[in-house]
């Protein structure tokens, strides 16, 4: 799948455009609310939002399994010039984080959870990102949900897991998303956003004391 997300950024630089999108906009003004300093982002893509939280402020961690998407991040960071404190890499998240224990103020990721994982590995990565947030930390994610014009729409590849025009993409329910976050973590809000023909939750959960 990396190498279908490089040929991707490599034929266009700002994808899913240059500015931040509305999902980052939001959870900045929680972030600014909370003291959030240390931000990891999972699924960077080609860093529009960590480049936005960069500039507002943040130490921003920006991790993506396209070797192209971290190339445009880091030359999207150079070309700023403004002394932007964006430490991204190329890595495949389903190994544990190159990251100590509660280390991050808040994790972030935007459709990030929609991709291939199965079952097994979406529990691990969730572990992980309980195991890296600070106690009282901030998950933020949003996915694509159960309202979505594509869902049950083309091939069904994984229970939950459908190829809509080669992209193979995991559909989310609120159930699906509390049996996933289980205990551990707080919901503070979920809220729904439609861009056709894409419908997403909003989500942030904060990691239980």
């Amino acid at each position: 799948m990396s190498k279908v997300w490089d040929k991707i950024y490599e034929s266009d630089s700002a994808f899913f455009g240059d500015e931040p999108s509305h999902f980052a906009t939001l959870c900045l003004r929680e972030m600014k609310t909370n003291n959030v300093k240390k931000l990891l982002e999972l699924g960077a893509g080609q860093g529009r939002d960590s480049i936005f939280f960069a500039s507002n402020g943040i130490q921003v961690a920006a991790l993506d399994y396209s070797n192209a998407g971290i190339e445009i991040i880091l030359n999207k960071t150079k070309k700023e010039k403004k002394g932007l404190q964006v430490n991204s890499k190329t890595f495949d998240i389903r190994n544990a984080l190159p990251f100590p224990n509660n280390y991050f103020d808040a994790v972030y990721s935007h459709m990030f959870l929609n991709m291939k994982f199965s079952q097994d590995e979406l529990n691990f990565i969730i572990s992980e990102i309980r195991r890296v947030l600070k106690d009282g930390g901030f998950n933020f994610f949003s996915v694509r949900n159960n309202h979505d014009n594509f869902y049950r729409k083309g091939m069904e590849i994984e229970k939950g897991i459908y190829d809509i025009n080669g992209f193979e993409i995991r559909f989310f329910t609120e159930k699906d998303i509390q049996d996933l976050l289980g205990g551990h973590f707080q919901l503070l809000w979920i809220k729904e956003m439609s861009e056709d023909p894409v419908t997403l939750y909003l989500i942030c959960y904060k990691k239980n004391l």
